[in-house]
């Protein structure tokens, strides 16, 4: 039996988001795979302030900072101070190896 894994509201994230992403230099498409959820999923957090506690760790661990932020807890200016986006490779899972020589 599948089980749903609801979405909740959250007032502000849209915003919070769409800032830090255009400040990450990120589009849609890599943030969704560097996160590893589907571009859907990143439209409807964008959107609709609509995202489960298991998207808001993935997005706020590749955006350099954590869920505080995203929920609006501490300011977007605290954002980055974590892990700086720029930690996170390209197309690399976030946590992932960083290559082996």
């Amino acid at each position: 039996m599948l089980r749903r894994i609801a979405k909740r509201r959250i007032e502000g994230l849209a915003e919070r988001l769409t800032t830090l992403r255009g400040a990450a230099g990120l589009s849609q498409q890599v943030l969704a795979t560097r996160a590893g959820i589907s571009i859907p999923r990143l439209r409807d957090a964008e959107r609709f302030g609509a995202a489960t506690t298991e998207t808001l760790n993935l997005l706020a661990r590749v955006l350099g900072t954590d869920v505080d932020v995203l929920l609006g807890r501490r300011p977007v200016a605290d954002a980055g101070r974590l892990n700086p986006p720029s930690a996170v490779q390209d197309g690399a899972a976030p946590g992932g190896s960083h290559g082996s020589r």
